[in-house]
């Protein structure tokens, strides 16, 4: 057998739950970090998307770029062509600047002829430095060889300006979809012109690589570290190259820019996924909560573990003191019982010694035999309380409910207290109306509820008086007319008042044992009714003053059985009111009989 504590140990964790707790905690757990995971996903999907995003636009405008320059270059290719059939050159270098000054990005126009010749060179001059002698020369060199020609003219710019210029070449005359110089070409207004003899030779621009570089900055993208546009394997441009240590992993996107001549552009978009330190805070905070939720849990476990170990405790606990409570009470009636017996023999045997049965007493053997009496009726009357309490906290007690007649009843009980009552020279006043209804209830226990109440009173009460009365209360008001009630006074509540206090709401006979006795203080009416506790309890030594504290406890269980409640109203040194409400069925009613009057007796001192 293992031990009591682990034995409330285990019953404690099956009452909390223990392993379906620790369960609970462990999927907790698990779905808050699948959560940081999923999110920390989410975040590095988010930024790839928008890394692609980026490099396709990228791509689309590089193509705008390329396209819009093409277009430019195809006009010029139409005025060399136009001008060259009418042999006016002043007047296509002067249409030729004024597409130079609407192009602010090309840096330079020219034309030259099959052999060479420059037809017209128009070269932009302010605002940025001079093309170098060596390039201007290599450019007028290349050959379109029939198709449109799109190239890096400078790569050594791009060190300063992070850009190259760019180059485009076609022949002079028009183009087909082929790319194919034909004999057809365009005068600008649209409409095809058919040239006999067309002029050979190209026709080319120079491109500000800084000014693509511009365009793409524009729809540059938060998380963008580096966007590169490469020629084949030249780099044409370059923008960003933004360095961040915090940076973990860089997106890298490709896309191609499609060019009208055919050729294509790689553009390269690399973005961060995330900085570093914003990662590092989501894991530390989610990991943070995670654990403090745990933290928290696992005390919250502990603390109901521990509260759980507490119940089981009271409750074994209370089980030990619920059997020990029925062992005492089972051992108060065996011995009460056990002692009933030689006391009613002894009792017996001293009204028989009282009566002559075994010879006429002497005048000196009378008081010892008087004294034996009363301690054995005494004793008696004690045994008589402990074995109806036991009997009580047992509940065996038995109720057998009779109606009865409520005026005779306690003109009987108050007739077996008279000689008590004049032995302290009180009055004692009994005031029952003979038209109160009928009351179903148990007349041993009512009989024992009176004898006590009135015995505590005349106890209680070194000179003045004890007096019982009854009123019936809550009953229709053509019955309670009909039945008369002593007249309210300083110690008489009204009806309404004494009704307030009825245990709760129906129709009661409020019958009342007053005294203006010793009275007891408002601290003490709550403990009146424990057992085994007294107010002004006489010295140790005199038990028959004394008593056991039981009268109080028996009575209010023994009115709680019966259906009412006992409730007191007492002033220090002016006396005490004990009230016993009895419930009155509504069919007793209907046999309410004519008043009689009242009656009142007085002993004499």
């Amino acid at each position: 057998m293992g031990e009591p504590g682990q034995s409330t140990d285990r019953d404690a964790e099956q009452r909390v739950g223990l392993g379906l707790l620790s369960r609970f905690i462990g999927a907790v757990f698990l779905v808050l970090l699948g959560g940081l995971l999923l999110l920390d996903r989410a975040l590095l999907r988010a930024n790839r998307n928008q890394a692609r995003l980026d490099v396709q636009s990228s791509a689309l405008l590089a193509e705008a770029f390329v396209a819009a320059h093409s277009t430019l270059l195809g006009r010029v290719n139409t005025l060399v062509v136009e001008h060259s059939a009418a042999g006016d050159s002043m007047l296509l270098r002067s249409e030729a600047e004024a597409l130079l000054r609407s192009a602010p990005e090309v840096r330079r126009l020219w034309a030259t002829s099959s052999d060479g010749a420059r037809l017209f060179e128009v070269e932009r001059s302010t605002g940025v430095a001079p093309l170098p002698r060596r390039l201007v020369d290599s450019l007028d060199h290349v050959r379109a060889q029939d198709r449109l020609a799109i190239g890096i003219a400078d790569r050594s710019s791009s060190d300063s300006t992070g850009s190259a210029l760019i180059s485009m070449v076609r022949p002079i005359g028009p183009v087909d979809d082929d790319g194919v110089a034909d004999s057809v070409g365009t005068n600008g207004t649209g409409r095809n012109t058919l040239i006999a003899t067309p002029p050979k030779g190209t026709v080319g621009l120079v491109v500000d690589g800084v000014a693509l570089r511009r365009l793409l900055n524009r729809t540059s993208a938060d998380t963008r570290m580096a966007l590169v546009v490469l020629v084949g394997t030249d780099t044409l441009t370059a923008l960003g190259s933004r360095s961040d240590e915090r940076v973990l992993v860089g997106a890298v996107e490709h896309a191609i820019a499609r060019l009208p001549n055919g050729g294509t552009w790689t553009v390269v978009a690399i973005h961060a996924l995330t900085t570093r330190g914003q990662r590092w805070g989501m894991w530390a905070l989610g990991v943070a909560g995670v654990l403090f939720l745990a933290i928290g849990l696992l005390r919250e476990q502990k603390r109901a573990l521990h509260v759980a170990a507490r119940s089981v405790e009271l409750e074994r606990l209370y089980s030990d003191v619920k059997r020990a409570n029925q062992a005492k009470s089972e051992f108060l009636a065996n011995v009460s019982h056990e002692l009933r017996t030689p006391l009613n023999a002894i009792v017996g045997f001293v009204e028989l010694l009282r009566d002559g049965f075994y010879g006429d007493l002497t005048p000196r053997q009378v008081p010892p035999v008087d004294r034996i009496a009363a301690s054995a009726t005494h004793l008696r009357h004690l045994v008589d309380q402990v074995l109806d309490i036991a009997k009580i906290a047992a509940g065996r007690l038995e109720v057998h409910a009779e109606t009865i007649v409520l005026r005779p009843f306690v003109l009987n009980v108050a007739s077996e207290l008279e000689s008590l009552v004049s032995e302290k020279g009180l009055a004692l006043s009994i005031t029952v109306g003979a038209s109160l209804p009928r009351v179903r209830t148990d007349p041993t226990h009512l009989r024992q509820i009176l004898i006590n109440l009135i015995g505590n009173a005349v106890k209680y009460t070194p000179a003045g008086s004890v007096s019982v009365r009854a009123r019936l209360l809550g009953a229709p008001d053509e019955i309670g007319m009909r039945t008369p009630t002593p007249r309210a006074g300083m110690d008489d509540p009204s009806a309404a008042a004494l009704l307030a206090r009825a245990p709760r709401p129906g129709i009661w006979v409020a019958l009342q044992v007053l005294d203006t006795g010793v009275g007891i203080a408002p601290s003490d009416l709550a403990r009146i009714f424990d057992e085994f506790e007294q107010v002004n309890a006489g010295p140790r030594g005199d038990s028959m003053q004394r008593g056991t504290g039981l009268g109080l406890a028996i009575s209010r269980r023994l009115a709680r059985l019966l259906g009412g409640e006992i409730s007191v109203e007492s002033v220090l040194g002016r006396g005490s009111t004990f009230t016993i409400w009895l419930p009155v069925s509504p069919a007793d009613l209907a046999r309410e009989r004519p008043a009689t009057g009242e009656a009142q007796v007085v002993p004499t001192a």
